[in-house]
């Protein structure tokens, strides 16, 4: 097949497009529509309202248009690039599509060929082939396409088309020429567009702009609140189980059909025409042209579009199928019945009533007759329960509602009450109302002028049986095989039950769109689960650690929500799935993870903890155990201590010394480091008490008097003059040792005769350096060269395995004078922990 713009194919029967628009120039030209193209277009024959054009149809290129950023699943083994282009039409709304792609129905392998020959394509995936022919996705290049020709093969296809559209770039406009000219051939031909709703997922979505409230938070839309009917989470479940997709068709018998922009893409009329008015009055004789329009919104207004309202099964419905009603009964069944077996609707609205006094009988078994067989075409029927505030089981026959084959629904006001101007039932029978819907919704204010974007409160069972059509609806895209009679029972059955009011004796159902739809899903709407990875139960903690919270909470759509934090001790401890707190006060913590759905519910876990103030080491350095030294030389003093919750050491101000000779204090000081002065060391036995943050250590030492007539020597540390701190990331640190000794008797006493030792944490002892006539009582070590002095050498320290960040060494020299008598002299070396 040849494809030329010269040849004009009539569009063999409605076709699906998205509703969005547009725009492109080439090279600086503006491709648009000429004068006989506009003239031939001047009117829409059949569309949606036959209207002049005021803006004539053009394209241009608008690189400030930017397409989404989406990652797009690779097709098949060519489709692995797959590319996004955008489009905005005239009402400047963008949408995205696919580029280089198109969706192509045809009846045989000839016509695939010379479709692929046309356009260089490549069949990138197909579907399985029916009786008719086979869907393929082609990978196409557009850049054979003439963008001269989109307008006039455009509106060659669809004569409707008009305004200004703009597209992100030329290969975008190109696509586009390219399935214009395919449309204008007769191709069975479909743009990939990106799917729709956008802001459903959300939470978010929003129609005119005088309707301030997100649809979310709608009365009769939101979950909770007295009528809780739960529509928009509905929306929600669906889509998270990717049943948010247009599949449903629904048939509206009724009059005034006004297209705008909230009706279904697809629209097939029957009877009907657009814009023709409602020749009907309705209830009271008040006028009401447009009344197809408000039922067909109420049921099935698009959602997220920010025009008019929306209706419960506005992102389901595939099709509207809009059947004109009539004057008399039989005209009105009739033309139901014909449409109903030529379109097999998944759901049927009937928003009339009619009262029957004489010939009851028979009225109700010609419309049971006539239900049955548009039941039998697979429907699920919905009839308005009338709005004369009439119980529908007295003497007086309403038809249709009082059919067994149909759901007569009642409207309810926002408490949930039942509206005053409904009928009512007093039997809980399926001949009797049966379940009830919100009374008034919002409706365009002037459905005759769809340009005026203001809505209105549209009140009567009229509105309240398609929307509950409209819940119907979602039942049925959740689960696509369940019969009418299946889908029927889910609405009676999960629905809410009481609070309409002392008259209705009859069913209290009220319909409840989430729990609907969850139950055809096979879905529990229950609190979030939470559960907690970290702590774990029984788990225990140092008062100084810090704790981390890991927990995952997921709501009743499969998602996951945040998470808050508590403790029964400390209060609020944070939020997140992955959090931490520093620490938590000592004791028995009840850890509470919280999570709260869109639907106000609240889902916890808990596990329990201890948080332990684990007792301080402490220890003694110096004076070394054993010590043992003459009258009238200082002490030094040196503790460590570990807090093991922290691995440091306690402050200073936690510490304290107390020194003892006998029974006697003579020193209390604080600090890890103190002295005990040389006027103070007497002969006797002493005992020293290091205290750090509640438990202490002892050690004890002797001191000797000097002989009468002879003296001690004195030993001075000249290197390292004062406490040294050094770091060390774990090798050993070499240190510069120096000193002196002097004697009344010997004078100046040699390094051979000095003895350095290192006293560190954990009574750990290391002799650094001993002069070779340093009397022992035993054979001197191999390493000692004679003869050997240690007036000064350097010598190495390390770390010590303590528990600690900091090891504390005690240095001390001893200086031996000629009788044997010793004096000391010590230095702290404090060593702390680096990391390399």
């Amino acid at each position: 097949m040849t494809v030329t713009r010269s040849a004009r194919h009539p569009v063999a029967g409605p076709r699906r497009l998205l509703a969005a628009a547009v725009v492109a120039v080439l090279a600086g030209g503006l491709v648009a529509n000429t004068t006989a193209d506009a003239a031939a277009a001047a009117t829409v024959p059949g569309g949606p309202a036959s209207t002049t054009r005021e803006e004539p149809l053009a394209f241009r290129v608008d690189q400030r248009l930017s397409a989404p950023r989406l990652p797009l699943d690779p097709v098949g083994r060519l489709g692995t690039n797959r590319e996004i282009g955008v489009v905005a039409g005239p009402d400047g709304a963008p949408a995205g599509l696919v580029l280089d792609e198109v969706m192509v129905r045809v009846a045989d392998q000839a016509a695939l060929d010379a479709f692929l020959a046309r356009w260089d394509g490549q069949v990138l995936d197909s579907f399985a082939p029916d009786e008719q022919g086979q869907d393929h996705l082609v990978r196409v290049d557009a850049s054979l396409a003439d963008p001269a020709g989109l307008v006039a093969d455009l509106l060659a296809a669809e004569p409707g088309q008009s305004g200004a559209y703009r597209v992100g770039d030329e290969r975008t406009l190109r696509l586009l020429a390219l399935a214009a000219a395919e449309w204008r051939a007769g191709t069975e031909l479909v743009l990939d567009w990106l799917v729709e709703p956008s802001g459903i997922a959300g939470g978010e979505v929003f129609e005119a702009p005088d309707i301030a409230k997100n649809v979310f938070d709608w009365s009769y839309m939101r979950a909770g609140g007295a009528m809780d009917i739960g529509v928009a989470p509905a929306w929600q479940l669906l889509q998270s189980k990717g049943k948010l997709t247009k599949q449903v068709t629904y048939l509206v018998l009724d009059g005034g059909f006004k297209s705008n922009a909230d009706f279904p893409t697809k629209v097939s009329l029957h009877g009907a025409e657009w814009g023709e008015p409602n020749v009907n009055d309705c209830t009271g004789g008040a006028a009401c042209p447009w009344h197809a329009t408000d039922v067909t919104l109420a049921g099935m207004g698009r959602v997220d579009n920010d025009y008019g309202t929306a209706g419960p099964a506005g992102p389901v419905v595939e099709e509207l199928v809009a059947v004109r009603n009539g004057i008399d009964y039989w005209t009105v069944l009739r033309r139901l019945e014909k449409a109903a077996e030529a379109t097999h609707p998944d759901v049927v609205n009937l928003s009339f009533s009619r009262q029957v006094n004489i010939g009851k009988a028979w009225a109700s078994h010609f419309t049971d007759r006539r239900m049955k067989r548009v039941r039998d075409t697979g429907a699920l029927i919905v009839a308005s329960a009338g709005n004369d505030s009439l119980n529908i089981d007295a003497a007086t026959l309403h038809v249709p509602c009082e059919s067994p084959q149909v759901i007569c629904v009642g409207g309810m006001n926002t408490d949930a009450t039942v509206s005053g101007g409904s009928n009512f039932g007093t039997s809980d029978l399926d001949t009797s109302v049966e379940i009830y819907g919100p009374m008034c919704v919002r409706t365009l204010a002037d459905p005759g002028n769809p340009a005026n974007n203001a809505t209105k409160s549209t009140c009567g069972t009229s509105v309240a049986a398609p929307f509950v059509a409209g819940v119907a609806a979602l039942v049925r895209a959740a689960d696509p095989t369940l019969t009418s009679a299946e889908v029927r029972d889910i609405l009676n059955s999960t629905a809410h039950v009481g609070g309409l009011g002392a008259k209705v004796t009859g069913s209290q159902r009220r319909v409840d769109a989430l729990s609907a739809v969850a139950k055809a899903l096979g879905v529990k709407v229950e609190k979030p689960s939470v559960s907690i990875t970290t702590p774990k139960t029984k788990q225990q903690f140092g008062v100084h650690q810090s704790v981390d919270l890991w927990g995952t909470a997921t709501d009743f759509l499969g998602k996951e929500i945040p998470l808050t934090w508590t403790s029964n001790l400390d209060g609020e401890l944070g939020e997140g799935s992955m959090t931490f707190v520093p620490s938590l006060s000592a004791g028995t913590h009840v850890i509470t993870a919280n999570a709260t759905d869109s639907l106000g519910r609240t889902g916890s876990a808990a596990v329990t903890v201890t948080v332990l103030d684990s007792p301080t080491e402490a220890a003694i350095v110096s004076p070394p155990a054993g010590l043992t030294l003459a009258a009238g030389q200082s002490v030094s003093l040196v503790g460590t201590s570990v807090d093991p919750d922290t691995f440091n050491p306690v402050p200073d101000a936690e510490t304290s010394w107390t020194v003892r000779r006998g029974d006697t204090v003579v020193l209390q000081k604080s600090g890890h480091q103190a002295s005990l002065p040389a006027n103070l060391v007497t002969p006797g036995t002493y005992t020293v008490t290091f205290t750090a943050g509640g438990p202490s250590a002892q050690r004890v030492f002797m001191v000797a008097a000097v002989p009468a007539g002879q003296s001690r020597p004195t030993a001075t540390i000249v290197q390292p003059a004062s406490a040294l701190k050094l770091t060390s990331a774990g090798e050993p640190e070499p240190i510069a040792f120096a000193g002196t000794g002097t004697d009344a008797e010997d004078g100046a006493i040699a390094g051979t005769r000095y003895r350095w030792t290192a006293y560190g944490n954990g009574g750990v002892k290391k002799v650094l350096c001993q002069g070779s006539a340093v009397p022992t009582g035993g054979p001197l070590d191999n390493d000692v060269v004679l003869p050997k002095s240690c007036a000064d050498f350097t010598a190495e320290l390390v770390l010590l395995e303590s528990g600690s960040t900091t090891t504390t060494w005690s240095v001390w020299l001893e200086v031996f004078d000629s009788t044997g008598l010793v004096g000391v002299d010590s230095v702290p070396v404090e060593i702390l922990a680096v990391t390399p």
